[in-house]
């Protein structure tokens, strides 16, 4: 096969990849333009998830370009319009990898040294021990009954909920783009290999580096979707659980108090005094959760830029 024809047919294996590249950024433009799916308590924390969002589309669209532009060069080469030394010209070094900040925001978060110890040592089992049938009524009673007549309660622990199905698909999304584009970048890895094969010409070599920088790109921005998968649900896990713990703080004080007024006995001052104790207590504790889940999630969106 002649070096134009080997040129024709790699330019059309490379349009084709530029294809699947556009189908990717389909998916990119699915994402949520706000952060609602993680709550108005963390949204406004988490707003390097949306940025990232467009950063993302914008370094696919850049590659999409760059193989546009490959495609008319390589083109005009196979026409004799110009030689492939000058559609090549000078290939500069390419883009720093990715890989290796990625794997340090993946250990970052996969070590959850971003959790407030707080939250990291939650006592989550305080609230699933097996309870009878008469403490577990009450307490899920309790829970319906402040969040019915308590509208600051209610707004609290709605501002906690986010949208826990968006948040996973949004990660769903991130590990299929992560699946995509590790493969287009392999499929233009072997097309570079299998279209040159034999050929070992300077200007082939050069235009084999400067395509090798696509190839890194694309590895890069697989990093990015993997850490992004991980972040969006580490995210999305721990919002839940600081939200499981606050319904259980609720519920249990609910049902604590409504016990003591349903007591007919006269109650001594010392132990009012405990009972109240009891209730600040309480409380003091959701709003050291609450602050932590900010604080944890603040810690985290700041690792996204790392």
């Amino acid at each position: 096969m002649s070096m134009s024809a080997r040129l024709r047919l790699h330019a059309a294996r490379l349009d084709e990849l530029r294809v699947r590249l556009g189908r990717v950024r389909v998916v990119v433009q699915r994402f949520e333009k706000d952060q609602a799916a993680f709550g108005a308590l963390c949204g406004w924390v988490l707003t390097g998830l949306g940025e990232r969002h467009i950063r993302h589309d914008e370094l696919i669209a850049y590659v999409e370009e760059t193989l546009v532009i490959t495609v008319h060069g390589l083109r005009g080469v196979a026409d004799g319009r110009q030689s492939l030394a000058q559609f090549v010209g000078e290939p500069d070094d390419g883009p720093r990898s990715a890989t290796e900040i990625i794997d340090g925001v993946l250990a970052v978060v996969e070590g959850r040294e971003w959790v407030e110890p707080l939250l990291a040592d939650a006592p989550v089992a305080e609230f699933a021990i097996p309870l009878d049938d008469t403490e577990a009524a009450v307490r899920s009673g309790g829970l319906d009954v402040a969040m019915d007549r308590i509208p600051p309660l209610r707004r609290m622990v709605d501002d906690l909920a986010g949208m826990p199905d968006v948040v996973a698909e949004q990660a769903r999304l991130w590990a299929d783009m992560a699946g995509d584009l590790r493969i287009i970048g392999g499929d233009l890895r072997q097309c570079l290999d299998a279209d040159f094969a034999g050929e070992d010409g300077p200007d082939v070599r050069a235009y084999l580096t400067l395509m090798a920088n696509n190839v890194e790109a694309l590895r890069g921005l697989v990093a990015t979707c993997t850490a992004m998968t991980v972040i969006t649900k580490a995210a999305g896990d721990l919002i839940l659980l600081a939200r499981d713990i606050v319904r259980g703080l609720i519920g249990d004080l609910v049902a604590r108090v409504s016990g003591w007024i349903a007591d007919p006995a006269v109650v001594p001052l010392p132990v009012l005094v405990s009972r109240l104790g009891t209730v600040v207590a309480a409380t003091w504790r959701i709003d050291a959760y609450l602050t932590a889940l900010v604080t944890s999630i603040a810690n985290l969106s700041r690792s996204i830029d790392g």
